[in-house]
């Protein structure tokens, strides 16, 4: 889904809170690698649907940058039902895995969420 195409937009608190998140918790450190994450929607239904942007697009480690970083900053907000970030496929197991696997680090600025 390309940045220009939209779903049925939520304008609202939700989607005020996931651009804070993002601004102020993910892009900085996303910049810092050339790269970053544009925020595509926030559905009626909760979904954040995101796209990398920059040097995110091609890098290797994009799906677990969404799975320990995106998805663990965003999935706490009251409201947020699911994250998809265009190009990352991983099923719930893997991520679970991948949780698993870096348990104990978080390389976000800010409180690592409960």
């Amino acid at each position: 889904m390309k940045a220009a195409e939209t779903r049925d937009t939520f304008p609202g608190p939700l989607r005020e809170l996931v651009e804070t998140v993002l601004a102020n918790q993910i892009d900085p450190l996303l910049k810092v690698h050339g790269g970053g994450v544009t925020l595509v929607d926030v559905t009626a239904d909760g979904e954040v649907l995101l796209e990398y942007e920059g040097a995110c697009r091609g890098c290797t480690m994009k799906s677990i940058t969404y799975a320990l970083g995106i998805r663990q900053k965003l999935m706490p907000l009251p409201g947020v039902t699911k994250v998809t970030v265009d190009g990352v496929r991983l099923s719930d197991a893997a991520i679970r895995r991948a949780e698993q696997f870096y348990e104990g680090y978080s390389p976000w600025v800010g409180p690592r969420p409960q």
